[in-house]
Parts: C-alpha cells; structure tokens; sequence
C-alpha cells in the first residue's frame, strides 16, 4: 500500500505479486477494491505485478470537488505518476469503463508507456456525461438515476448502498464529457484486447472500436454493463491468453 501526491492530489495504490507490471484501472463509482472481489487480481498476481489504484475522486485516493480536476490530462498524470513512484517506464494496461476509456488516453497520449491494452465497457469514441449535467451530488436518488441513465441499465438495490457510500459530490464533478480519441490511436502497434457484456449500451461502439483498432473482441454473453467484470473463468482465462501471448 502505498500513495502518492501528484500536484496536491493524493493517489492511493496497491501492488500485488511479481513479475511483468500489468495496472488495473476500475470503472466510475468503483474503486480498485473492484479488482480484488471479482477475482482478477488474485488471478493474475500468480504471475504478473499487478498495480491496483484508486483513481482520483474514487476510493482512498482524494476527491476534488471541482470538475477542472477531473480533466482527462490530469487524470493521465496521476497513472503516469504511480509508474513513476514505481521506477517503471512503461506497464501493461487493464481498465473497465471509465478505467476503459483512461487505458485508450494513455494509449494515444503516451503510448511509449503501454505495453499492451485491455478494455472492458469501454470505447476511445465521444460519449456525453449528459445525465450528470443537472445533478448536484446532494441527491442520492437523484444520482442513482443519473447513473443509469449514463450505463442504461438498472442498478439492483443491493447495490445501491454500495455506489451511494462514494463521496457523491465528487463523482459528479468526475462526470465529464469524454472526447473522441480514435484518429490518435490509428496505426498504432501496441496489442489491444477488448470485452464487453452483450447487453451493454456501448456493445456497438466496442464493435465498431475493435474493428477500428483492429482489437480481438470478447464478447460475454447473458450480461450488460454492471456484471461484465464477474464473467469469472471465460473472462480471466481470456485476459491470461492475451497477457501470455503479448508477454
């Protein structure tokens, strides 16, 4: 355990295991805690060094309540920065959803630190953070129904709890728009790896992504966009067959 302070913002990560550096990057109202409960940590720390952090405004890391915090720069930096804190040049990247779409920035921006790239829930295209415009944070329910008019599903009440325990304020400054970042990663040689539930919203620009980026798609079926990561088996076993391949 370990943190962090990138320009006053302080970052809390994990290292788990040895061997080639592979950096998870959990979803929106997550946090790396993700990872371990889903079981893909503890999977792939049997053979890589793998890097759990908290993004910013998530987890124990700290949460700026203004939104120019949350730019896609600044949240690149703080990723740059535990590599940093860890003498590493470059790391493999595993992020889902919102970690999803930070993995395709740091692929366009600073590809020299990516040795390969897995999405899950995500896509490098424009998607609006619309549902958020009007909400304060000062309404739970009221950020519940954000929340899944932004993933376009329902959130099970025993879940509820769970995302409502964040610090609400924060997470909708963190609610930002996120800008087209496809013609940046054209051409690029670094192996890419994507998943995504069959009955995500976002199945058909993951598609189109894979196609684009000329990516292997795993596609989970019976699942949207909340249960992808618990694919269990079929999902680990995909991302150890792609690590192992690239490695």
């Amino acid at each position: 355990m370990a943190t962090i302070n990138n320009n006053g913002v302080v970052i809390y990560y994990e290292v788990l295991g040895e061997g080639e550096p592979v950096v998870l990057l959990h979803g929106f109202t997550a946090s790396s805690a993700q990872w371990q409960y889903t079981g893909i940590a503890g999977e792939l720390a049997k053979d890589y060094q793998v890097i759990l952090v908290d993004l910013r405004g998530h987890g124990k890391s700290d949460k700026p309540h203004g939104s120019e915090a949350y730019s896609l720069e600044h949240r690149l930096s703080d990723i740059n920065a535990v590599l940093d804190d860890l003498h590493l040049d470059r790391a493999h990247l595993l992020g889902y959803s919102m970690g999803g779409w930070l993995a395709f920035g740091m692929a366009a921006q600073y590809p020299e630190r990516v040795s390969s790239l897995i999405a899950g829930g995500a896509h490098p295209f424009d998607e609006s953070a619309e549902p958020f415009r009007h909400v304060s944070g000062g309404d739970p329910q009221a950020f519940i129904e954000a929340l899944e008019a932004f993933i376009g599903e329902t959130i099970v009440d025993a879940a509820k709890p769970v995302v409502l325990q964040n610090d609400l304020v924060a997470l909708v400054a963190a609610a930002v728009d996120r800008h087209d970042q496809s013609a940046a990663l054209d051409g690029m040689t670094i192996p890419m790896f994507l998943f995504i539930g069959e009955h995500d919203q976002r199945l058909v620009a993951a598609t189109r992504a894979a196609e684009h980026l000329g990516a292997e798609l795993l596609v989970l079926p019976r699942v949207g966009h909340a249960m992808t990561l618990f694919g269990g088996p079929e999902l680990i076993g995909a991302i150890q067959r792609f690590l192992g391949k690239v490695t």
